[in-house]
């Protein structure tokens, strides 16, 4: 029962901060803003702390991914702890506490999906409260930021895919929020980035007769090699698909202000120069390895009239910000992560809905390089309970009939709902074959 509660609260105090954060960014002064929002973040992440310390970390998982999320864990712990040593000023110490520190240590939500009960209560509330009550935050969206609700309702994209597995009424639900997210704010790039993905994926379970798993390996595959060769050519200048992309112009909407005489296209290139002044910058910092710690900045000559010293804290691109503050080493720790959970996923489960998220974790892959602010949001702290959800053997051997039923059960989880000598039979198919 304290967990849940947890839940709860924590669900509550992440929407009030991340609420709080974008009414703050159009300017909207109020002495509160910045204290609530800072209170409810760290009472979440002390939530966190609290789940993470009564659990297991090496239950139900393979070993290669307890090593990786605890190499991860401690690196970005690492990160964080320079960042301490290398803050010399109010900028330095407010960035840290308020953003980067924060971020580093939202991986802790894994314990959270780990968890069969907290992940099943968690899917609950955010069905049951965030997506049903969120339709009131709209009209306050309209005259705050346009792009609150669609922020708050992120979590979405993750639960596309949980479609065949709920109840009707819960299935209407979950795509009318994504069409609403949409709609409300049309230049909200990555979130129609997202929902794309994640129907694209959706769509594998209603053609699962007709397509080979061997298919669902192949785009895995793909999508995992697709980013590095990408960044590799557009760095030796052979092809750079930001600025190709920025060529087709039919793709522009209404600004997020709803103007509309100021139109904005959602393929223009707004990357190309970020990463070349960060690269810049790792160079000149000779930073690559390491990353320059969590109060790492970088050099702009793009956004100097915004930031002190033409120095800004961070980018819009999650890989820029993960390789600027921890460098070569953390990207890494997190790709390893991404792409061992997903393999296990999509190669190792007796469910559909696994070989789904194993699909939409490693197509977050592929949107790190292109958007994916490194923020303590209800964006990441879902991207790790998914994470989490399909780490455990006990959830990737269910079946999809099992599934449903965990879904379904909203109340209550016990094992016994199910027949337990099918359960083992299926976990011990997945022990037997899984890395």
């Amino acid at each position: 029962m304290k967990f849940r509660k947890i839940l709860i609260f924590s669900l509550i105090f992440l929407v009030v901060s991340d609420a709080l954060l974008y009414i703050g960014n159009m300017g909207i002064e109020s002495a509160l803003i910045v204290p609530v929002s800072l209170a409810a973040k760290y009472l979440v992440l002390i939530n966190l702390i609290w789940v993470a310390s009564k659990s297991d970390w090496k239950d139900d998982l393979s070993s290669t991914v307890s090593v990786l999320f605890k190499l991860l864990l401690v690196w970005n712990i690492i990160t964080i702890i320079r960042g301490i040593f290398w803050a010399h000023d109010y900028w330095d110490w407010k960035f840290l506490l308020f953003n980067s520190g924060l971020f580093f240590l939202i991986p802790l939500a894994f314990f959270i999906g780990k968890s069969m009960s907290l992940s099943q209560a968690t899917f609950n509330y955010v069905i049951g409260y965030l997506f049903l009550l969120g339709f009131l935050a709209i009209p306050l969206a309209f005259v705050t930021n346009r792009q609150l609700y669609s922020r708050l309702m992120i979590p979405v994209s993750f639960f596309i895919v949980m479609i065949p597995y709920l109840k009707m009424r819960y299935r209407i639900l979950i795509l009318v929020v994504a069409i609403t997210s949409v709609v409300v704010v049309t230049d909200f790039r990555t979130n129609i980035i997202k929902i794309v993905i994640s129907i694209l994926i959706l769509l594998t379970w209603y053609l699962r007769r007709y397509i080979s798993v061997l298919w669902l390996k192949l785009i895995h595959f793909v999508l995992i090699f697709a980013p590095l060769v990408l960044l590799f050519l557009a760095v030796t200048g052979q092809f750079n698909i930001f600025d190709q992309a920025s060529q087709n112009d039919s793709y522009v909407v209404k600004d997020n202000k709803g103007n509309a005489g100021d139109n904005e296209s959602l393929t223009a290139d707004t990357r190309t120069f970020i990463y070349l002044e960060v690269f810049k910058t790792l160079n000149a910092q000779d930073s690559w390895l390491l990353g320059g710690s969590a109060v790492a900045k970088y050099k702009t000559e793009s956004f100097d009239k915004l930031v002190e010293n033409n120095q800004r804290y961070g980018s819009e691109v999650g890989f820029l910000n993960t390789l600027l503050y921890s460098g070569i080493i953390g990207v890494v720790l997190y790709a390893l992560l991404l792409f061992v959970v997903s393999h296990n996923a999509i190669y190792y489960s007796n469910n559909w809905i696994s070989k789904m998220m194993g699909l939409v974790i490693i197509s977050r892959w592929l949107l790190f390089f292109m958007e994916e602010f490194t923020q303590f949001d209800l964006n990441f702290y879902f991207l790790w309970i998914i994470i989490g959800l399909v780490s455990t053997k006990q959830f990737r051997s269910m079946t999809d009939a099992q599934v449903a039923l965990y879904f379904s059960s909203y109340k209550k989880w016990y094992l016994n709902v199910f027949r337990v000598k099918d359960l083992q039979l299926n976990e011990l198919t997945v022990n037997n074959n899984e890395n």
